[in-house]
Parts: C-alpha cells; sequence; structure tokens
C-alpha cells in the first residue's frame, strides 16, 4: 500500500484492514477496523484530518480530500462507491454515497442517508437522517426503504468479507 508521512503526520491501518497497493494515503488518516480501500482510492489528508470508521469500503477511484482547516469524517458502515469525489464532508453511519457523486464543500449526511449514484451535493447541504438524495444539484427525493437499507447492508457484509479474503489471499504476481 502507498502510505505517505506529510508534515509529520502517518496514515494509520489497522492489520484487519486492506488498502490496496495501488490506493494512496497521505498524511492524517485514521482508517477503522474491516474497511476495504479499493484500487485506485486517493485520501489525502495534507490540509486537515480523514477520519474513516469500522467497516467502510472505500471503492476503486474514489476520491477524499479536505478542505484546510476542517476535516473528513466517515461514520461505521459507509458504503463509497466507485469514482466517488468527497471534498470536505461528514458522514454519518450506515451511509451510500453512489458511484460517481460529488460531495462538495461542508456536506453533512446524517445517518442513513443514500446518495443516488451520479449526484452532485452542493456546498452546506446537509441531509437529514433516513432521506435519498438525486440529480445535479442533489434533491431530497423520498425516505430511504427498507429494500435499500436491506442492501445497503448486503454491501457492507460482502465488502468485510472481501476485505478478509484479500487479506488472505491476494498475491502480487510479476
Amino acid at each position: 500500500m502507498a502510505l505517505y508521512e506529510f508534515d509529520g503526520k502517518i496514515p494509520f491501518v489497522p492489520s484487519d484492514s486492506f488498502v490496496h497497493p495501488n490506493a494512496v494515503l497521505i498524511g492524517d488518516v485514521k482508517i477503522g477496523h474491516e474497511c476495504l480501500i479499493a484500487p485506485g482510492a486517493s485520501i489525502r489528508a495534507d490540509f486537515g484530518p480523514v477520519v474513516i470508521g469500522d467497516r467502510c469500503s472505500i471503492q476503486d477511484n474514489a476520491v477524499i480530500h479536505v478542505f484546510p482547516g476542517s476535516a473528513v469524517t466517515i461514520g461505521n458502515d459507509v458504503t463509497i462507491a466507485h469514482s466517488v469525489l468527497i471534498h470536505d464532508a461528514q458522514i454519518k453511519s450506515r451511509c451510500v454515497i453512489g458511484m460517481g457523486s460529488i460531495l462538495l464543500f461542508n456536506v453533512v449526511c446524517e445517518e442513513d442517508v443514500f446518495v443516488s449514484a451520479g449526484s452532485l451535493i452542493k456546498n452546506g447541504m446537509r441531509i437529514p437522517a433516513g432521506k435519498n438524495v438525486s440529480g445535479n444539484p442533489a434533491v431530497i427525493t423520498h425516505d430511504v426503504t427498507s429494500n435499500q437499507k436491506l442492501t445497503a447492508k448486503a454491501g457492507i457484509d460482502y465488502y468485510r468479507e472481501l476485505c478478509k479474503k484479500y487479506l488472505a489471499t491476494m498475491k502480487e504476481l510479476n
């Protein structure tokens, strides 16, 4: 894995989390337990801390960055799907951020929020707990359904098992 000290701060990854060798973690990054950080993910904590909770998946080509003097926090059991861009957001537990979504400055996602794929969350938007947002710019479309909650839980369980499998069996071939 590509871990880089920056300004005296070193990323922390517990032994039960997997960071792919092609992912990059810079500076004040703290990863929780049983997380999977996929190929191409970039987590830059050069302007402020990035704290990721337990059982999260940060999928391929996701970018997480911090505005100067701020922080990014991600709760437990969160899915950050492929090619998501997070710039200075607070994401609470059990959220799903859909593929290709963009979260701009000072966004807050309360618990159990779903962001539909391709959504643009504008500066300062606060998404209440249990809401689904969609669009460009994103708007609240409906309450999160029981099916969405089951799908989110299944995704967390799947990526948690995948994390264990990567730790146990992945080998680079030359």
